[in-house]
């Protein structure tokens, strides 16, 4: 059975000042660091044999931290990098909404999330490419996968079936852990957003 355990990374200034980033290279802050050695320890007890991040710096850094005691090959991929927010990039939430004429992007799923973006579709398209290809290179294996909440939130709702209009009902923090089997029978989301308690994840319940 494949593991694939899906890391947000760790907290930034603009996370905390709820400003996007998209795919802007922001450094970790001092919490996002702790978050991210937190998890290490509790990943400890975890075997991993591959590790992946998006190339975007936040990312990166949390993967680098993720894997230090581990010496793994840290193997950036491009499909994991977060949505084109386009225009919208550098503002808050709150000016964005304050747009004239701002509809929430999850009521016009057809269109790109911000003015020169990306749509969710895209992300989706990326995120099932990757697990695609995951599914061909491993078959037994751990992969610690670390990317951004909205590139997790498409492939779970793509496993899950859930329709992208619902993608506000649920979220994803920094340094959280979402947990996902790939089976013969079929994908399965153990967890979502999980922090702490992660040894238990791994006993093998089949409920198919």
């Amino acid at each position: 059975m494949l593991r694939i355990l899906l890391v947000r990374h760790g907290e930034t200034d603009w996370n905390r000042d709820r400003r996007i980033m998209g795919q802007q290279a922001i450094d970790l802050n001092e919490t996002g660091r702790t978050q991210a050695f937190q998890l290490k320890g509790e990943l400890h007890s975890i075997p991993i044999q591959a590790f992946y991040t998006s190339p975007v710096l936040r990312a990166a850094q949390t993967a680098q931290i993720l894997n230090e005691p581990r010496g793994l090959l840290v193997q950036e991929d491009p499909r994991l990098i977060e949505i084109n927010y386009g225009e919208w990039v550098g503002k808050t939430f709150e000016e964005v909404r304050e747009t004239v004429g701002y509809v929430p992007y999850f009521k016009r799923l057809e269109t790109p999330v911000a003015p020169a973006g990306e749509t969710l579709f895209q992300v989706r398209d990326r995120a099932i490419s990757f697990l695609a290809d995951m599914k061909k290179q491993f078959s037994k294996e751990n992969l610690l996968v670390v990317s951004h909440a909205d590139w997790i939130k498409c492939l779970l709702m793509e496993v899950l079936e859930i329709p992208f209009s619902n993608i506000w009902k649920f979220r994803i923090d920094n340094c959280s852990v979402s947990l996902l089997e790939c089976h013969e029978q079929g994908d399965r989301v153990v967890c979502l957003n999980q922090r702490g308690d992660l040894g238990r994840l791994f006993v093998s319940k089949l409920g198919f």
